[in-house]
């Protein structure tokens, strides 16, 4: 396994520990100033009823990618911050994680015969949009196997693998006693919302309007980890972003608790949400994983697709147990179905 380091999410990790050294419950009336490098976001206009979601991509191909085969590596940009999908494990010296997981059986279905961790180099990248500026230059990378978002706005830039996790936007606040601090995300009115820059958490943050017509204030930091901290030295007030990353976060910091009251008409977000006696389901939106490729990579798509595929049993049991070991919490029905394959992108 090939790393290329980072110490921006390290710094954030850091400065976590030590939040949790001094944080405390209760609302307080006027938070922290933010950091410099983070900024309060003008509102934007009210939400319109969630994104435009692309679940379906190019049939599946057992043919393995010539140029990934010559090249003798695959390269996957991850998030390294992710405690779920993707993170460093500084006791394994390696990262972790369900994106992981996926990405090492695409390596060992290329190389049956090898290690897929000494057939993978893990690079890390931007969340959100900026990590497609990795899939061009003098030495991109394969595949974008960060917790993504695949929309219609973002398949005019990118290719999309299928849809391999159904999850939603959802917000994580402080913890008070075993209760969450604000009940849920129309209780937030008014107050520091954060997500990371170039999300679509972010832009659902600045569009929603709470059952009273009320606005939240958005917040954007470089990474959502960041927000993570900020949330626990009360400089916000939540961070809003997909389930399956914040379970992670809950599990880093127990004195934070995911919201248990959903939001005004979100029936339509939740259609792939198990209703589960945990809580009801509180997703924002609707917000189908996928792994970004860069455009015209067919090939490599295809065969991403097969090895995943819903269908055959090894894809299955790669998912299942990927997702029993990273998400057994996260209330999704269960491996999405490929459905219609495209015949060209992106998709009408």
């Amino acid at each position: 396994m090939r790393i290329r380091p980072t110490v921006g999410w390290l710094a954030a990790v850091v400065l976590l520990a030590a939040a949790g050294c001094s944080a405390t419950s209760g609302s307080t009336a006027a938070p922290p100033a933010l950091p410099a490098e983070v900024t309060s976001t003008p509102t934007a206009a009210a939400r319109t009823g969630g994104l435009c979601t692309v679940r379906h991509s190019y049939p599946p191909s057992a043919v393995p990618p010539g140029r990934v085969l010559t090249r003798g590596r695959l390269v996957a940009g991850v998030d390294p911050s992710d405690a779920t999908m993707s993170h460093w494990d500084a006791t394994a010296q390696r990262f972790e994680g369900f994106n992981i997981d996926l990405v090492l059986a695409v390596a060992k279905a290329i190389w049956p015969d090898r290690d897929p961790r000494s057939m993978t180099e893990f690079r890390a990248v931007r969340p959100g949009q900026g990590a497609f500026d990795a899939l061009v230059g003098d030495d991109p990378v394969d595949v974008i196997a960060t917790s993504l978002t695949a929309s219609c706005r973002r398949a005019q830039d990118v290719v999309f693998s299928n849809d391999y996790l159904d999850s939603g936007q959802t917000a994580l606040v402080r913890r008070v006693g075993t209760a969450p601090e604000y009940a849920g995300i129309d209780d937030l009115a008014g107050r520091r919302v954060c997500a990371a820059a170039g999300t679509t958490s972010l832009e659902t943050v600045a569009s929603y309007r709470t059952r009273d017509g009320g606005r939240l204030v958005p917040v954007q930091a470089e990474n959502v980890i960041d927000c993570l901290v900020m949330l626990r030295q009360h400089q916000v007030d939540a961070v809003s972003t997909d389930e399956n990353i914040l379970l992670g976060f809950a599990q880093m910091a127990p004195d934070t608790v995911l919201v248990t009251a959903p939001p005004a008409d979100n029936a339509a977000f939740c259609a792939y949400h198990v209703t589960s006696a945990r809580q009801p389901c509180t997703w924002l939106t609707d917000e189908p994983h996928a792994f970004a490729f860069a455009k015209g990579e067919v090939e490599l798509v295809a065969f991403v697709n097969h090895v995943l595929a819903a269908d055959g049993p090894a894809g299955q049991r790669v998912w299942q147990q990927a997702h029993q070991r990273w998400l057994p919490d996260h209330p999704d029905r269960g491996m999405p179905s490929p459905g219609t394959p495209v015949t060209s992108w992106p998709p009408a």
